[in-house]
């Protein structure tokens, strides 16, 4: 049997009585950790940075729709049990809690973003040709979401919540600005295949090395917290001319 199957969305045709049924926080049967908590039509997860996802049962599936719409076949409900088959084809078995103790787990008001409070700066000095250039670099997270697909512990799929970043860039030349410009995400899409675009961040930015007449900085842009990413040299002259290539 598989597990997370894609689908559309049939939830015009959902079971109300089971919808009903499975009302509540949800623990793993195993270790009695919480693992989500059906609430009206969301589900919600006790991870603080993971979306809601609507839900709906049809036939002998759970429904989860997120960024994509996923279904899981359901092998046994009851009032307080419920099993399916997770995205690696294994039954997961989920009891029901009773008790209040495991609503302090849950964010049903708005999740956070996984990086809101990583920021980076750095300021260098790199000397060439009997010159010093200072380049500061100030990486922080804007207020532009993207969503990241995730399984959680018992083989759910999840929507992860980011932020992309923007990157402030500033040049001297002999303590002299030449050149101050904040970049976003959206300068370097043309360097990253269509599908990897609405995935990705602006995820950090780095001094290569610079001589007499530009700083050389490599710019990378991936998904957020994977090793899917893409370096683009990008080369700014002291007159304010830039270049980039991917590396």
């Amino acid at each position: 049997m598989a597990g997370c199957r894609r689908g559309s969305d049939t939830s015009v045709n959902e079971d109300h009585q089971a919808k009903e049924m499975l009302q509540g926080i949800w623990m793993d049967d195993e270790n009695e950790n919480a693992v989500f908590w059906a609430k009206g039509d969301s589900i919600f997860y006790p991870d603080s940075s993971s979306q809601p996802a609507k839900f709906w049962i049809y036939g002998d599936s759970l429904y989860l729709k997120g960024s994509e719409v996923c279904h899981y076949k359901i092998t046994k409900q009851a009032d307080h049990l419920f099993k399916f088959i997770n995205e690696m084809g294994d039954e997961v078995t989920l009891t029901k809690d009773d008790g209040e103790t495991l609503r302090g787990q849950f964010n049903v008001v708005r999740p956070y973003a996984m990086n809101v409070l990583r920021s980076m700066s750095s300021d260098t000095l790199f000397y060439a040709g009997g010159s010093r250039w200072e380049v500061k670099v100030n990486v922080s997270p804007t207020s532009v979401p993207v969503i990241k697909t995730d399984y959680n512990d018992v083989g759910l799929e999840v929507d992860n919540l980011y932020l992309d970043n923007k990157a402030r860039v500033t040049l001297l030349f002999d303590g002299v600005q030449v050149y101050s410009h904040e970049f976003l995400k959206d300068e370097f899409d043309r360097y990253l295949p269509k599908d990897m675009v609405s995935k990705s961040i602006l995820r950090d930015v780095e001094l290569s090395y610079a001589d007499a007449s530009s700083v050389y900085l490599d710019v990378t842009v991936g998904i957020p917290d994977a090793t899917s990413s893409y370096v683009i040299e990008t080369r700014i002259q002291r007159d304010g001319k830039i270049s980039m290539r991917v590396k």
